[in-house]
């Protein structure tokens, strides 16, 4: 039980437990796979009311009255679970199933868990081909539908999944993916605020290598994405080569570049006498990172392995707007725009043109930011079982000033950052019994 005041923002007891079944017949060509999951935590108002508002739930959200909002609670319970049947084996397989989490589960105390409150309905049937065939040694061809809803019974979205993958006979490999998702209701966009209807979104992603077991490999990988209304559009694109001199040395690196162009990106919600503003932007975001990796066993016993990554993120916000009716048919007329947007010293000031409602502020959203992490790690087993561990982190963090610098120049601010520094020492010793 936790006894400090300046704590009761964590819950007090979490309780985590589930169930599985799995029946196959017809020599395993068959198969009924049954999961179920439950949790119970505990703990004072405050950390059960700051489980209900977190972006897993928002009970809190406007319409969202079969949640049961409640801020005397001390406690949250839910269930989840999946159900599939279908076929496993052989050069067609397939199952039907469905997955559902209600509102209340929480497995953040134990794992991870992005989001609850939803049932999903899937049918998936592939075509797998283990022997080679033309210029393949391998490939599975994947199709897959799925309907999603809120336990409210709203119904949220369906969409596609086409996927390919390959492996030639060159031992190269190449896998690749398709995804339509249709109009959707979202009810986290507004983080808390309203059930929005967002446009329908078309993704694809994917990725090629060379053979695996050359001494040098290359490869690449892209994501793509594209929404209706011509909301969004983003891609990424990250090559990546990995060269082994030698069967004790292996050296990587990889370069990521992505862009980001979205009309709804939520901003802020901005509190007003009589109500609530949920206030989204326009971003337009550069992301540039690499990724160095080095392996080397000097011996079966004494190894060290590094890790370096500079990151860059720029994004740049306009046409802000407010969602003033988030449900309309018409993608246009969910939200308006702010004919008045003026930038001064950190803040944009936002008129509605309304004698009722004065200009009113929020925080310039811009930013410019980058970091660098680092970590030298040299593990030295010194007797069977019992190893010494050197460990070398380091860390730099921090905002291009100005925030329109380009990327170049923020790469240019973070070789002056000031580093963090951690240098950790492990030791352990196996005793035999």
């Amino acid at each position: 039980f936790i006894h400090d005041a300046n704590l009761e923002f964590l819950s007090s007891n979490a309780y985590t437990g589930g169930l599985d079944l799995l029946h196959q017949w017809n020599n395993k060509k068959y198969f009924l796979d049954a999961r179920l999951v439950g949790s119970y935590v505990q703990g004072s108002t405050e950390s059960i009311t700051t489980l209900q508002n977190s972006s897993a739930r928002y009970y809190q959200r406007p319409g969202a009255d079969y949640l049961d909002y409640d801020t005397t609670r001390t406690s949250l319970s839910g269930l989840g679970g999946r159900a599939r049947i279908g076929k496993g084996t052989g050069l067609w397989r397939f199952f039907t199933g469905v997955n559902w989490v209600t509102p209340g589960l929480e497995l953040n105390d134990l794992g991870y868990m992005q989001s609850a409150d939803e049932i999903r309905q899937e049918n998936e049937i592939s075509n797998f081909v283990n022997h080679p065939v033309s210029i393949f040694r391998t490939y599975t061809i994947t199709l897959e539908e799925f309907n999603n809803w809120n336990f409210n019974g709203s119904y949220l979205g369906s969409g596609g999944h086409l996927a390919f993958s390959f492996d030639f006979l060159n031992k190269w490999k190449l896998n690749t993916n398709f995804i339509y998702r249709s109009e959707t209701l979202d009810t986290r966009i507004l983080r808390g605020g309203y059930d929005m209807i967002m446009p329908h979104n078309l993704f694809s992603f994917g990725q090629i290598s060379t053979d695996n077991s050359k001494k040098l490999v290359f490869g690449i990988q892209y994501n793509i994405s594209s929404s209706g209304q011509n909301s969004a559009n983003a891609f990424q694109i990250g090559p990546n080569i990995t060269f082994r001199p030698i069967n004790t040395l292996r050296i990587g690196l990889t370069a990521d570049y992505a862009e980001n162009y979205d009309q709804l990106q939520y901003v802020t919600t901005k509190v007003l006498p009589d109500d609530y503003r949920y206030i989204m932007g326009t971003i337009n975001q550069q992301t540039l990172n690499f990724t160095f990796r080095m392996d080397y066993s000097i011996s079966p016993e004494f190894s060290i392995q590094y890790y370096g990554s500079p990151f860059i993120s720029k994004g740049k916000y306009s046409e802000f707007k407010y969602v003033n009716d988030p449900l309309n048919n018409e993608y246009q007329d969910r939200f308006t725009l702010y004919q008045n947007q003026e930038k001064e010293d950190g803040m944009i000031w936002l008129d509605e043109n309304r004698s009722d409602i004065p200009p009113y502020s929020i925080g310039d959203p811009d930013f410019n930011f980058y970091q660098f992490r680092s970590n030298l790690v040299a593990k030295w087993e010194y007797r069977p079982g019992s190893l010494i561990y050197l460990v070398w982190s380091s860390e730099r963090t921090g905002n291009a000033v100005p925030v329109n610098s380009s990327i170049n120049d923020s790469f240019h601010q973070l070789r002056g950052a000031f580093p963090y520094n951690v240098f950790l020492i492990k030791f352990s010793y196996w005793f035999s019994v």
